[in-house]
């Protein structure tokens, strides 16, 4: 089932040649809440740290491999209402998670806390928005 739609229109990702920023444009749409931020600020080094302790311990970094998946997907279900972005393009969005997360870091170290908001931000497509 694709909830991406969910509460931002029908905001479709970008072509598989955009750039890179095109992407981490999409990435950020689809990533507004405090909740989805938080439980991805605990979820993407948990997958990163858990990679390769599934090859070297798979009976600890299987566990922590899945834990942190579900985490993120749960983040989306529960306060962003949509699925992951990852759903779009495997490889290209793990990228634009740990920058996304890169960014958040800096925002957390420079005191300005957790982005976003408490409730998903409703997007409407630009098309819409032009027609009358």
């Amino acid at each position: 089932m694709d909830l991406t739609p969910g509460q931002r229109g029908s905001v479709e990702p970008p072509p598989r040649d955009a750039s890179f920023e095109a992407k981490m444009s999409y990435y950020r749409s689809q990533h507004t809440t405090k909740g989805v931020r938080a439980t991805h600020l605990v979820g993407i080094p948990g997958v990163a740290f858990s990679m390769p302790l599934v090859v070297a311990r798979p009976k600890l970094g299987v566990p922590l491999f899945l834990a942190s998946w579900g985490l993120q997907i749960a983040g989306h279900l529960v306060f962003e209402k949509n699925s992951p972005a990852l759903s779009k393009g495997v490889f290209t969005y793990q990228f634009c998670g740990l920058a996304f997360w890169c960014e958040e870091m800096v925002e957390l170290l420079a005191g300005r806390g957790i982005g976003g908001t408490d409730a998903p931000v409703v997007t409407i497509p630009e098309a819409a928005t032009t027609a009358s």
